[in-house]
């Protein structure tokens, strides 16, 4: 049985969203999915002690479809930004499990007085990430890597034990779920940090762009700073302007390819994080008839990811990379040989094509600028051939 919310509310005027009379979905089995906007799914395994147990969508800026698929029934509703849905799954026609799907409030700095804007230093590293100073619980010194394929805060394992867990005690998530951090004059609170096994070169950690949600960030590389606004800044018309396609904790961008003069325009993940040029999705790119065989396979190479999983790739040389007015040649670009390593199909540019580009991130109009840098045409590194 599928119970679709437009359907039902025709039917039916006592279906209401309320406490007192909730949709019932039937489920014989513990685990089940639930997908965000026909795409991105997740696992989630019910559990009737919790009450509500909720399900929050990625960042919500008109409508979020999500669906909870049983082995047996389903349930999909459309949800506002800020909006809350409640209903009940049955489990083994017994266990009656409260839950929830929830859409995270909509932020934005723009009419903060007065008008903010704090600039943070950051070295780019020869890995080609953005490196900043920063503190965590206003005592230990800390080098986090700004991540704009991530969202929230991470420190590597071997961080955790010097900073948090010294005496080598057995930590849940809970331990670690109340921290602050600072770079600069910026200040986040009551943090979750979630460890990862590895980060960029020299860091102890690393934080996503949802640090920076409601406000504008400038990323110059000219002058190796970040500036955060409340407000947007004018923008110059030598930027090219990109809509943010949000997807879950992620955002990307439409940007086209070249080979033998056509063209092929495609999602990319906005990845500062990664460090080298381009990823593209195998499916994806195949899907959207990218000439693939038709170019030189230039290196074979093994990549790892934050939790040290191997990952083989191909190396070809993509003739054109378009963004806008401004078009990068012959671009080194890899080949994932698995698809959907960020659960939904995208490419991935990365901080190797990123760095040559001064960035704005609107994040309160979900828009990224482009206009180059210095660092434009800088030669690509060519991986080497490794052993898979």
């Amino acid at each position: 049985m599928k119970l679709s919310i437009s359907a039902l509310l025709l039917v039916s005027s006592t279906l209401v969203f309320s406490q007192k009379q909730l949709l019932v979905v039937n489920s014989n089995t513990q685990e089940v999915t639930i997908t965000e906007n026909n795409e991105i799914k997740t696992s989630w395994f019910l559990n009737p002690k919790i009450k509500p147990d909720t399900y929050t969508t990625g960042k919500n800026v008109k409508f979020k479809s999500v669906k909870l698929k049983t082995d047996i029934d389903s349930i999909e509703v459309k949800l506002k930004p800020n909006e809350k849905f409640d209903f009940i799954v049955l489990l083994n026609g017994k266990d009656s499990c409260l839950t929830r799907f929830e859409s995270p409030e909509i932020k934005n700095f723009s009419k903060v007085k007065p008008v903010q804007r704090d600039t943070l230093s950051f070295v780019l590293t020869e890995q080609n990430n953005i490196k900043l100073k920063g503190k965590l619980n206003h005592k230990d010194d800390v080098d986090l890597m700004f991540d704009t394929g991530a969202t929230g805060f991470y420190l590597i394992k071997d961080a955790i034990k010097k900073y948090l867990n010294p005496t080598g005690q057995k930590l849940t998530m809970k331990d670690i779920s109340d921290n602050d951090f600072t770079v600069g004059n910026l200040e986040w609170k009551h943090q979750q940090i979630y460890p990862i096994e590895t980060t960029g070169h020299g860091c102890d950690g690393m934080f996503g762009w949802s640090a920076f949600d409601g406000k504008v960030v400038e990323i110059d590389y000219d002058k190796n700073i970040i500036v955060v606004h409340s407000k947007r800044p004018k923008i110059s018309k030598d930027y090219e302007k990109f809509e943010m396609e949000l997807m879950k904790e992620h955002f990307c961008i439409n940007v086209e390819m070249e080979v033998n003069n056509k063209k092929y325009k495609n999602r990319f993940l906005f990845d500062s994080g990664f460090q080298r040029t381009l990823i593209f999705d195998n499916a994806l790119i195949t899907k959207s008839g990218y000439p693939k065989a038709d170019l030189p396979v230039i290196a074979k190479t093994v990549m790892y990811n934050s939790n040290k999983d191997a990952i083989p790739m191909e190396t070809i040389l993509n003739e054109k990379l378009i963004f806008g007015k401004y078009v990068l040649k012959n671009v080194p670009a890899q080949i994932n040989s698995y698809n959907q390593p960020a659960g939904f199909s995208t490419n991935f540019l990365g901080g190797e094509v990123l760095k040559r580009f001064n960035t704005i991130l609107d994040f309160q109009n979900n828009v990224v600028y482009l206009k180059p840098n210095h660092l434009f045409n800088e030669d690509y590194n060519i991986p080497k051939n490794e052993k898979s």
